[in-house]
């Protein structure tokens, strides 16, 4: 077939239009917050001591969108909603669905030949690029003295755990008989203070606002429109973390940049 001599240029500017970022649009964020999903305990089988790890726990979900998928702390989700070979300690469990919700409870297992216990008082992490979290466990029960110790850390005295992330931190407290309890605690996440106005309206007009990409009069993927980037601000967040946003030619983001972004996304993507 002989091709017109406008053909090699007709193709050129094809190419150019299917590797802009005004053609690639973003997913439709999914609102988990009215989701109606329910995650609640059937069952559970205490240890039958303290060294013991033939705990069980059995879980059902109903509502969300199914089928379900479940999850014991931080690990790997599976369908089956029972979990076995536990030690005693209390064991966080989640359920997500087929679009993404989760739905989260805390189950304690018990030793049933040892009385020791905890508590667990989080405070929040309140920072965007350190963190500030902290965890403090009062011990009851047992043989004193007591041990602890948090995530992949050593056993000491210490009972207060500072400068933690947000997100799910593992205790383990032992007494003088080498009875452990294990502990799924929560650091909350705070508000980091990061603004709109002041942080991020900088960010996209330097790396996105411009012509053939995200800039003004672009439907529905204006970020010159405070509505248009709050309507997509977890994909926003999602795809510069990835990097892959913003493309083309464009000044890439820095790694503070990117964080600033998850952290102002995170706090709600709020009009501040």
């Amino acid at each position: 077939m002989k091709m017109s001599p406008r053909t090699p240029a007709l193709v050129a500017i094809l190419l150019f239009i299917a590797s802009s970022c005004v053609y690639r649009e973003l997913p439709t964020n999914l609102d988990c917050a009215n989701s109606d999903l329910q995650l609640s305990l059937v069952s559970k089988k205490n240890a039958t001591s303290c060294k013991s790890i033939d705990g069980q726990i059995t879980m059902s979900a109903t509502g969300g969108v199914g089928a379900y998928d479940f999850s014991l702390g931080d690990g790997v989700y599976q369908t089956n909603p029972g979990f076995d070979r536990l030690a005693p300690g209390s064991y966080s469990v989640t359920v997500k669905d087929i679009k993404g919700c989760k739905k989260s409870v805390q189950v304690d297992i018990d030793a049933d030949n040892s009385s020791l216990a905890a508590t667990a008082t989080a405070v929040a992490d309140s920072q965007c690029f350190n963190d500030n979290g902290s965890v403090t466990i009062t011990t009851s029960g047992g043989t004193p003295p007591y041990q602890l110790k948090i995530d992949n850390g050593t056993y000491g005295t210490v009972s207060t755990f500072p400068n933690l992330a947000n997100g799910n931190h593992t205790v383990i407290i032992k007494d003088a008989n080498d009875c452990e309890r294990v502990m799924i605690v929560a650091v909350p996440r705070a508000g980091t203070g990061v603004s709109y106005k002041n942080d991020i309206v900088a960010i996209f007009n330097q790396s996105c606002n411009f012509s053939g990409c995200h800039g003004a009069g672009t439907s529905g993927r204006d970020w010159t429109k405070y509505t248009d980037i709050k309507a997509k601000a977890n994909d926003i967040k999602a795809r510069t973390a990835n990097r892959s946003m913003p493309i083309g030619t464009g000044p890439t983001l820095s790694v503070q940049q990117i964080q600033m972004i998850a952290c102002w996304v995170d706090d709600g993507a709020n009009d501040n």
